[in-house]
């Protein structure tokens, strides 16, 4: 008896929002290393921005990762570490 073959795995969209958006993360990290603080907070605050939005508008199957739990609680969470993000990167002094 032969065993039947492996199901075939199918790359979800859902991938390519999350690494997509991991790239905007290391942007952002890469940022700061260049430019300060301030342009890395600021790109990252934009990046979860962008997350909340995606998670806000996309069906669970597309948004992968991002869907972690309820809707709501998931888009509530991102703005808030985006304004947050927002707010330290226009708090950091920047060098004179």
């Amino acid at each position: 008896m032969t065993p039947a073959p492996a199901p075939e795995r199918v790359p979800t969209p859902g991938n390519a929002v999350l690494l997509t958006l991991v790239g905007g993360i290391v942007a952002a990290l890469g940022l700061t290393l260049l430019a300060g603080p301030a342009s890395g907070g600021a790109l990252l605050g934009a990046d979860l921005a962008v997350a909340a939005v995606l998670r806000l508008v996309l069906p669970v199957r597309v948004a992968g990762g991002l869907a972690v739990r309820s809707r709501p609680v998931d888009v509530a969470m991102l703005l808030v570490l985006a304004v947050s993000c927002l707010v330290l990167a226009g708090l950091v002094p920047t060098p004179a």
